[in-house]
């Protein structure tokens, strides 16, 4: 059995990650998105931005990136609860400022 069993890794810094999604094109992108704000303590999230696709050509939709942070808004603090006072997750407010749209073209 190894002695490590339980222990969670630790890192000397957080990878930096910039979000470019297509949200609003399919279910999947903004099950990602609630997904990734789950794990997001783990990471140094520099932007989210709502950009075009093969399949969404012409739109973005950043109003579906701040809905799913507004419901992350109302977790975050039970969140924080289970995780190490090292590893608190970002204010909703933190990831608001990061929603950007992508060119529309």
């Amino acid at each position: 059995m190894s002695t490590t069993a339980g222990k969670t890794q630790s890192y000397g810094s957080k990878p930096r990650v910039f979000i470019l999604s297509d949200i609003s094109n399919e279910p999947d992108d903004a099950e990602s998105l609630v997904r990734y704000l789950l794990y997001s303590n783990q990471f140094d999230t520099r932007g989210l931005a709502a950009v075009t696709s093969t399949w969404l050509r012409a739109t973005t939709h950043p109003e579906d990136m701040h809905k799913i942070v507004d419901a992350y808004d109302t977790v975050v603090d039970t969140l924080n609860k289970h995780v190490h006072s090292s590893a608190q997750y970002q204010t909703a407010e933190y990831f608001r400022q990061l929603i950007c749209s992508g060119p529309r073209v």
